[in-house]
């Protein structure tokens, strides 16, 4: 416990610090669904590199100092062996799924399911049976995964019920994320505007109050999203620690400022992330830390 603890600390100073340590990779141009608000059908999706280059790329990255991998799309598990071949390479894999291609055993790495409400809300934002689909995956998983929600005005209704199921579920845990618009496009049906935010963010407090751990919020993450709070400290690209710490590739190798891409609007960035390192780090927050050893060790189990 005492390894896992420290390269959960390790993970939070390189961000800290303000130097890369970790890569945020597309390994594939292709997804199987098409939700209404994913930023990534709004991303140009160059030929993506195929599997001895993309590997050849995490070993580069490695030798340049990235130790943690998150594996976006498109959807990852459409290249397993891409995954697994990461999870080799780096200290700590996350790999961001929408479930529906099943979570299969995946090394050292964490899946990320991303669900976004109950049955009828989720499948209205994502397709017709996502919502069943994923859930027979989580069932099956040979280890529990996490599940991840973005929240908008699609589903903020529904937030109590859908953790309130969620957690039910032989899952780790649940992480939230606000929804971030792309500049240039009108989404104001997507957009919970920041000042807007402090009631979303007092309910999701109250469910980990309810719930314990798995309720990945802490209240040291809830200021660094609200107005109020510490959300203009670092709302552009300039000012964002993720930026800093996080280096991000299009499924072709080249860079790209942003997981959401070069156009996010940092006016009104969501971004979890974001919200756990500073969290976790400004000032120093054992109960947030404890929510990054969760993210980057499958084997840690968060109190209930």
């Amino acid at each position: 416990m005492i390894s896992e603890i420290c390269k959960a600390l390790v993970l939070s100073l390189w961000i800290a610090i303000k130097r890369p340590g970790a890569a945020a990779v597309d390994i594939t141009n292709r997804c199987n669904l098409r939700c209404k608000h994913c930023y990534w059908w709004e991303q140009g999706h160059p030929q993506e590199l195929d599997d001895r280059d993309m590997v050849q790329l995490f070993r580069r990255l490695k030798t340049q100092g990235m130790r943690a991998a998150i594996l976006y799309g498109g959807e990852p598990a459409l290249r397993l062996d891409v995954c697994r071949a990461a999870t080799e390479i780096f200290d700590g894999v996350l790999v961001f799924t929408n479930g529906t291609l099943g979570l299969p055993e995946l090394g050292s790495g964490q899946w990320i399911v991303s669900l976004d409400g109950s049955k009828e809300v989720n499948d209205k934002i994502r397709g017709q049976g996502v919502f069943d689909s994923a859930v027979e995956s989580i069932k099956r998983a040979p280890i529990p995964p996490i599940v991840h929600m973005t929240i908008s005005r699609l589903n903020a209704a529904c937030l109590e019920d859908f953790v309130r199921e969620m957690l039910e579920l032989p899952i780790k845990g649940m992480g939230f994320s606000f929804f971030t618009p792309i500049r240039g496009l009108d989404q104001q049906d997507l957009i919970i505007p920041i000042e807007e935010r402090k009631g979303v963010v007092k309910r999701l407090l109250a469910l980990r109050e309810k719930y314990g751990e798995r309720v990945g919020f802490t209240r040291a993450m809830a200021r660094q999203v609200l107005a109020d709070g510490s959300f203009s400290s670092w709302n552009s690209y300039e000012r964002c620690p993720v930026s800093k710490g996080l280096q991000c590739y299009r499924a072709d190798g080249t860079r790209k400022l942003c997981t959401y891409g070069d156009d996010a609007d940092c006016s009104q960035c969501g971004c979890a992330a974001v919200a756990v390192y500073r969290g976790a780090l400004y000032p120093p927050n054992y109960e947030t830390m404890r929510l990054i050893l969760g993210l980057t060790s499958p084997g840690f189990l968060p109190k209930r």
